[in-house]
């Protein structure tokens, strides 16, 4: 609910940018004062306020939106026109909407899903986390009963998606910006640091590497004969430093889903495996721990 209402709150304030700049403009312009409607030309103030409305529906939110309305704004000769003529307020209201949107994504989140069943978790920070987007992440080491190679640390995440107030998409968006970015390796340091602890050779969490494997990019699961489909990331986990190889040398796996809500908000679950783990072969998409994660929301 706190989520809703922040998000709520930002997109009320990106709306309220081109009155506040139509304002600025007019105290400043020796012209006679303009209404906002008059001030952005034909239709500019109601595409400005539509793309607002539309972050809480549009797949991949202000990414997919922005170059769209640029673009139509610009087929037609009518819409060249008004940009030449009210391109400063139109460009000033926009960026000024960006920076609105993009200090959302330091808004604080609420706590991560943590199933009764796994216990307390080992931390509830993480130091190497960037400070953007806001997030917050719980982490569990879970030891096999029979002892072996089948150890497996486990996080949940919250974070937050700046980018977009929709369920819609917001999962794949966001780990597809995780991937082109590189973002994924700061936040798994901890859960490296933990696997290094449970295996008999020695890994640096400053030289690994995620290198992504080719699986569907979504996959059903059924607690209960409800069927949820998330969205899903495969990677083997290299080390540079245990081999000359330039790729460096697989020590495990590490699995990710993901599932989104609405306002803004994104769950990730993440299981770290080491190579030799039953798992990777037997339970690939880490089924119990990801249907115990999904009741558990």
């Amino acid at each position: 609910m706190i989520n809703m209402l922040a998000s709520v709150i930002i997109t009320l304030a990106m709306i309220a940018v081109p009155f506040v700049i139509t304002y600025i403009f007019n105290h400043y312009s020796d012209e006679h004062d303009q209404k906002p409607v008059d001030a952005f030309g034909d239709k500019g103030l109601l595409m400005l306020v539509s793309c607002c409305i539309l972050l809480w529906f549009v797949p991949w939110g202000v990414i997919l939106l922005l170059p769209i309305a640029l673009l139509v704004s610009a087929v037609s000769p009518a819409g060249r026109q008004s940009w030449q003529k009210f391109s400063k307020i139109r460009s000033t209201s926009i960026a000024c909407m960006m920076i609105v949107l993009l200090i959302g994504g330091f808004l604080p989140v609420s706590d991560p899903i943590s199933p009764d069943a796994w216990g307390e978790p080992m931390f509830t920070e993480n130091p190497n986390a960037p400070n953007y987007p806001s997030g917050q992440q719980y982490t569990w080491l879970m030891r096999p009963s029979e002892g072996g190679l089948n150890v497996e640390i486990v996080q949940s995440l919250k974070l937050r998606t700046p980018h977009q107030f929709a369920k819609f998409g917001a999962s794949s968006s966001t780990l597809t910006i995780a991937d082109v970015f590189d973002m994924q390796e700061s936040r798994l340091a901890q859960a490296i640091q933990l696997l290094d602890q449970q295996i008999v050779f020695d890994i640096d969490e400053d030289a690994m590497k995620l290198v992504p494997i080719q699986v569907k990019n979504t996959h059903n699961y059924n607690p209960t004969g409800e069927q949820h489909e998330l969205n899903i990331r495969l990677y083997e986990l290299r080390s540079l430093t245990l081999s000359s190889d330039i790729d460096g040398v697989k020590v495990g796996e590490v699995f990710c889903a993901a599932k989104s809500s609405w306002g803004g908000e994104l769950d990730i679950l993440v299981v770290v495996r080491p190579v030799g783990h039953t798992g990777l072969v037997d339970d690939r998409y880490a089924e119990g721990l990801t249907v115990q994660w999904i009741l558990a929301d």
